[in-house]
């Protein structure tokens, strides 16, 4: 095989990885997008006299840092990184999981940030879906 074809075959996984991938990126960038204006929403109600209890702080701060870790495990699988297409097949059901488990635990979240949190949850679960898709699955075969 010449240089020039091995480059022309590499292109196509490329492609197709990035076009596999351009979903689950916008998906897992809203998902930022929400958790960053949830946090800003928080600092604006607690310098504005609200009280935000410490757990609505915590929990939304967590889900913040699982929307940075997520977003940079597909970035670095939208590249090409099988282990990090692992970490994204393993991660993503874990927070949809999570996200499912404390908005269903009644009262202890307010109504605001139950949605907030259903909606985080709504954007992961269909990227966590699209990575483990068999499509997406073969774009990163074993031994590669």
């Amino acid at each position: 095989m010449t240089r020039t074809s091995a480059r022309s075959s590499a292109r196509p996984d490329s492609a197709a990885r990035r076009a596999a991938f351009r979903p689950i990126l916008i998906l897992l960038t809203s998902f930022l997008v929400v958790s960053v204006a949830m946090e800003a929403a928080l600092l604006v109600q607690s310098t504005t006299g609200g009280e935000v209890a410490i757990a609505v702080w915590i929990r939304c701060s967590l889900v913040l840092g699982s929307a940075v870790v997520l977003l940079l495990i597909a970035l670095a699988a939208a590249r090409g990184s099988r282990s990090s297409w692992l970490r994204l097949l393993i991660i993503a059901p874990i927070v949809v999981v999570a996200v499912v488990v404390i908005v269903s635990i009644p009262g202890f979240l307010h109504d605001w940030v139950r949605l907030e949190q259903a909606v985080c949850g709504a954007l992961v679960l269909p990227a966590a879906i699209l990575t483990a898709l068999p499509r997406t699955r073969a774009l990163f075969p074993a031994g590669a």
